[in-house]
């Protein structure tokens, strides 16, 4: 774990302990949950597409006996978050959804084709990995995959949650799935993913515990240093934080005037490539395809490198917003600054708009062309890697 997130670690542990400071988290932070009674109920979100559900009928069965074995193993309780039963009609839905996902201790992404797809489940996947990570607790996303798919998930992936989920190990229950919910196959399967649920959760409590105090004077052990005491006057403060934050809003100003060229770049490429429908025989298509493949080989590059630092700015400065807002919510007198820094990203989604329109007028020419398919795979993989950036950032809600 990084030194960063090490600091960031002890920071929401110490936040959600007594104190004669304000708190700077509230009690459903996953520091708070995991440090707490040893009997105390352990949150899970799942998150999965309804599309799948739909099919295979897979949530009902994997919550029930997930909670089941669970308390069976360890004597621990579990209450299961699903987005279709627990949130009432009428409900701010999407606030609701964010303080659940923030305040589970424990989140499991039932993973498909569907899921990669949907935007708010990549919304869900991003919002609690960038919590996990900024605690050090990483062990508490633990991955599942529906059916077994080498060739959409594997290590080697250009998708980031895909790529994430696969450094988890993830669990493939696809002889679950495929039987009846009551099965033998059923339980075994859910039996093994409990034994990996209690293991993972104990490893998380242990790493967190080793953050609270260590003795009547209040001290605390330093993850870097085992059983050692840990010094917090280098950790960074509300000073520190807001550079932090107002350095990650600059890039994310910078990356977004980049891209907007950038898009442009790309589509005077495709107006000096002509139109494919003049053309009429298959060598004419063809040499058109390689010709314009090539002009577009380099702003497609760019804009993906774009996304790509788009996303892991934006993870970056999604931890460092919370904490602002959870600041700002304690102390009303910084709501004002916070809400400033929201106000500096206004605008920004419009680079999205523009890389949609511009990807939906070249669907045609993708479609005669596996060259050009190849040349604008860094676009489409931008474009995803934006649209979850935009998404973390809608989320953040004025103080």
């Amino acid at each position: 774990m990084s030194n960063k997130n090490n600091k960031r670690s002890k920071q929401l542990v110490n936040a959600g302990k007594e104190s004669t400071l304000p708190s700077v988290t509230g009690d459903s932070s996953v520091a708070a949950k995991l440090t707490g009674r040893a009997d105390a109920e352990i949150t899970v979100f799942l998150s999965y597409s309804r599309a799948d559900d739909r099919v295979y009928r897979m949530v009902r069965p994997f919550k029930d006996l997930l909670a089941h074995f669970v308390h069976a193993k360890s004597g621990r309780r579990i209450r299961a978050f699903l987005d279709q039963e627990s949130i009432a009609w009428g409900e701010i839905w999407k606030e609701r959804l964010e303080a659940e996902i923030l305040g589970a201790s424990v989140f499991i992404p039932l993973l498909s084709a569907n899921y990669l797809e949907s935007e708010m489940c990549r919304l869900e996947f991003n919002k609690f990995q960038s919590s996990a990570t900024a605690l050090g607790v990483k062990e508490l996303l633990l991955p599942v995959l529906l059916v077994d798919a080498p060739v959409i998930f594997n290590s080697t992936s250009p998708d980031d949650i895909v790529r994430e989920a696969a450094s988890r190990d993830w669990e493939i229950i696809e002889d679950a799935v495929l039987a009846d919910a009551g099965s033998s196959q059923w339980k075994r399967t859910m039996a093994r993913i409990s034994d990996r649920f209690v293991a993972a959760y104990e490893v998380a409590e242990a790493r967190l515990a080793n953050l609270e105090d260590v003795s009547d004077s209040g001290m605390l052990t330093d993850l870097g240093r085992p059983n050692q005491p840990y010094d917090d006057e280098d950790d960074p403060g509300l000073a520190e934080l807001i550079e932090s934050i107002q350095a990650e809003i600059a890039d994310l100003t910078e990356i977004g005037q980049s891209l907007s060229p950038a898009i442009q770049d790309l589509g005077t490429a495709a107006s000096d490539a002509g139109q494919v429908g003049q053309l009429t025989s298959p060598q004419q298509i063809h040499a058109w395809s390689v010709r314009a493949a090539h002009a577009f080989e380099a702003p497609a590059i760019t804009i993906g490198n774009l996304g790509e630092r788009m996303l892991v700015t934006t993870k970056a400065l999604d931890v460092d917003m919370q904490q602002l807002r959870r600041f700002a919510v304690e102390f009303p007198a910084l709501g004002d600054g916070y809400n400033s820094m929201l106000s500096q990203l206004a605008g920004i989604d419009s680079v999205g708009s523009q890389l949609d329109q511009l990807l939906v007028q070249m669907r045609p020419a993708e479609a005669v062309s596996v060259p050009l398919r190849k040349a604008l795979r860094p676009v489409r993989l931008g474009l995803t890697r934006v649209t979850d950036s935009l998404r973390l950032i809608q989320t953040w809600q004025p103080a």
